[in-house]
């Protein structure tokens, strides 16, 4: 049995493991409309926004693309005694065996499952981590500040779902000709080769960490 093969074996494994109550068409909506309406929340908090003020934007898409590759980087390619079972488990042992770069795109609905984040890291997000961000925010910075950071965490999430998803959809999927969503499927399909996925391309909205820390591949050697 080849390696596709084995992968192939495993993808039908783990789709009749699913939960029976699954349903593709749901997790969408949640994940979508559970992140669309946060930043919507975050934003409205905004009064007498003034022009400076938004340098937070450049700075938050920044330390996203940073905070990605870290959490891409370690947590969700090394076992960390305490998380792996949340992190290494779900990322390495089932996302990277279910699409590697032999099987990388979506083929049905319920693939999904091995695709986005499930609900309770949506649910982790806006419930804990927002609010556990604005409490310590909320110390050192002006009211403007503390909402445009916390929008701007919330629309990156919505970045990193949205990029990653087109990542593995078919290479002549229609919105790929969006040059940026392209390179980007390529940076992740390297990524996706099991040779590859502990060293290089860990960046999924744009590739900037990838270069700062030297872990971009752009060429495949056969």
């Amino acid at each position: 049995m080849n390696q596709k093969e084995k992968v192939e074996r495993f993808r039908e494994k783990f789709r009749e493991e699913k939960p029976k109550w699954f349903s593709a068409t749901l997790h969408y909506l949640f994940n979508g409309v559970a992140l669309i309406s946060l930043s919507i929340y975050l934003f409205y908090q905004i009064t007498n926004l003034k022009a400076i003020e938004l340098f937070v934007i450049p700075v938050m898409m920044l330390l996203g693309n940073l905070a990605v590759y870290l959490i891409h980087r370690y947590p969700l390619h090394k076992k960390y005694k305490y998380i792996k079972k949340e992190t290494y488990q779900q990322h390495t042992l089932w996302h990277h065996r279910f699409y590697t770069n032999a099987n990388y795109q979506v083929e049905k609905k319920a693939d999904i499952h091995a695709l986005f984040f499930p609900p309770k890291v949506i649910i982790f997000f806006t419930f804990f981590f927002i609010p556990g961000m604005f409490l310590l925010l909320d110390i050192f910075l002006p009211n403007n500040l503390v909402f445009l950071t916390l929008g701007m965490s919330s629309i990156y999430f919505i970045l990193y779902e949205f990029v990653h998803f087109t990542s593995h959809l078919p290479e002549k999927h229609w919105i790929l000709k969006i040059g940026h969503l392209k390179a980007m499927r390529q940076h992740h399909l390297i990524h996706h080769n099991p040779r590859f996925m502990n060293q290089y391309n860990f960046n999924i909205v744009f590739s900037l960490s990838d270069y700062i820390f030297r872990t971009k591949k752009v060429n495949v050697e056969p």
